[in-house]
């Protein structure tokens, strides 16, 4: 298992993801009072599932989420986190997201972006097992299982180092050749 990604298989946790955002959905249409100051669920689902098809930060896929919330648009620009200079990337909406009233998760906008990042940690905590930055490495072992270029994840990612994406990719890479050797 790798301190990366924390052995989370990028399939595998799309599906959980999209499995709990969609139980969750159902229960919040059945359960959710109109004017209520709770938050469903499925919100910090959603979250998570933007984090993990983007490659992002936690911070990141709020914002993107947030974004979405208000424009509706399936393509977001948002600030990276960790750069001193502003920076922006883009940030795709997943489709299971477009599918979903969303109305129900205008409730995270006003509330701080750090109180809804401790959330969505816990959330993904608790339902899944991992913490998010996990998210965001088991998109990049993906990635690099399909052979995108080093160079290329870390401009999805923002990663302003190069190096420190090609020393993952390698130590991925040597982890499984040492695995298949007999």
């Amino acid at each position: 298992m790798s301190r990366w990604d924390k052995g989370a298989d990028y399939v595998a946790t799309y599906q959980r993801i999209v499995y709990y955002l969609n139980r969750e959905y159902e229960r919040a249409q059945k359960l959710h009072k109109p004017g209520g100051k709770r938050v469903p669920g499925y919100c910090y689902a959603a979250v998570l599932l933007i984090q993990l098809k983007n490659a992002a930060r936690i911070s990141e896929a709020v914002r993107a989420f947030r974004e979405y919330l208000v424009t509706r648009k399936t393509e977001v620009e948002v600030q990276v986190s960790k750069k001193r200079k502003k920076e922006y990337r883009l940030m795709v909406i997943p489709e299971e997201l477009l599918e979903l009233d969303c109305t129900m998760c205008l409730g995270l906008l006003e509330r701080p972006e750090n109180s809804v990042v401790d959330v969505a940690k816990h959330y993904a905590r608790k339902k899944l097992k991992l913490n998010t930055h996990s998210l965001r490495y088991s998109r990049i072992t993906y990635l690099l299982r399909r052979g995108v270029d080093s160079a290329v994840i870390a401009k999805i990612t923002h990663h302003s180092n190069v190096n420190f994406i090609r020393t993952y990719t390698q130590q991925k890479l040597a982890d499984e050749i040492l695995r298949s050797i007999e």
